[in-house]
């Protein structure tokens, strides 16, 4: 009979419970299969856009969406403080798509919502504490802040609908098992599998594996991880940061931004095998030469504070940045 489910039987795979996933508001959010679907779902439910104002320096993944629509994208540029340049002025139709960089500009987006209310879409990709603010759209990806085959969260209104199709992870989330058995190098090509699968997905609903996974992890404590090593780095690294950084506008942080003089310094982290990719590349190809996008996607490295990450990584990842500027 439908709802009820097996006693007794093999054993599956066991997970804790713990339920405190920060943005899953019932009414109001839809769990999707990425946060660029949840981007798409947002732009399809409003309707009415006619145009989105777009920073030029973003993630390939929040143009897609639109593109697929055909929906215009308009560029705008940021200052040092990955602010607006000039705020629009928005005529009907007309959204302004913002993205919390990083988790650090949590006042700023209250002064958008402020002033835009439901002309604000705030891309909370890399901002998965950020709350949603009354009245704006935002969306969330919480495949950037754990392990998961999928996922993505769009917040609107009540009684958002869901899509009607689901989405099946199963056949490649294989990764996961892999990262466990092998490392990260071993599960490298199956993950990027799965992230080209989900590029190519059309919108569906949450995965049943991934509702499930979500829930088995602890993300108030995670949380706690991200903001206590983000300190950390901001202590000790804050005065070599070009980046202006406002520790009572950070919510859960995604990495610490290091906005650096000297792009060799990512070589030179890698060399010591701390991590440090090259967030939107694509962004060099769009934006003008030396121009305040270009450096920021070639000088702003994203130094890891996740929740895998204790004292002992920080002390050594600030020691490798120290050592680099002596």
């Amino acid at each position: 009979m439908e709802g009820r489910t097996d006693i007794g039987g093999f054993f599956g795979l066991e997970l804790p419970e713990y339920g405190n996933f920060p943005q899953w508001h019932p009414g109001r959010s839809v769990a999707v299969n990425s946060g660029r679907r949840a981007l798409e779902h947002i732009l399809r439910r409003l309707g009415d856009v006619r145009r989105v104002h777009v920073p030029l320096y973003t993630c390939p993944a929040a143009l897609e969406p639109m593109e697929r629509l055909r929906v215009p994208a308009v560029f705008y540029r940021l200052d040092e403080r990955l602010e607006l340049e000039k705020l629009p002025e928005l005529e009907e139709g007309e959204y302004l798509l913002y993205a919390n960089y990083f988790g650090i500009k949590e006042k700023y987006v209250d002064l958008l919502a402020s002033r835009y209310g439901g002309r604000l879409i705030v891309d909370n990709a890399l901002a998965l504490y950020s709350p949603p603010r009354s009245g704006a759209c935002a969306l969330y990806s919480p495949r950037k802040f754990s392990g998961l085959p999928d996922g993505g969260i769009a917040v609107m209104g009540a009684g958002d609908p869901l899509p009607e199709e689901r989405d099946e992870s199963l056949p490649d989330a294989a990764f996961l098992l892999e990262w466990l058995e092998h490392g990260p190098e071993g599960a490298s090509a199956a993950c990027g599998r799965n992230e080209e699968r989900l590029r190519n997905a059309p919108l569906r609903r949450m995965s049943r594996l991934t509702e499930r996974l979500i829930g088995g992890i602890d993300y108030e404590r995670a949380r706690l991880r991200r903001m206590e090593n983000f300190r950390f780095l901001h202590e000790r690294l804050g005065p070599l940061n070009r980046l202006s950084v406002d520790l009572d506008s950070v919510s859960g942080p995604f990495c610490y931004p290091f906005w650096t003089a000297f792009p060799e310094l990512r070589n030179a982290l890698i060399d010591e095998r701390i991590l440090v990719p090259l967030l939107w590349p694509e962004v060099l190809e769009r934006a003008p030469a030396d121009s305040l996008e270009w450096k920021l996607a070639l000088h702003l490295l994203p130094l890891p504070v996740d929740q895998r990450c204790g004292p002992q990584d920080m002390e050594r990842m600030a020691r490798a940045v120290e050592a680099f500027y002596s």
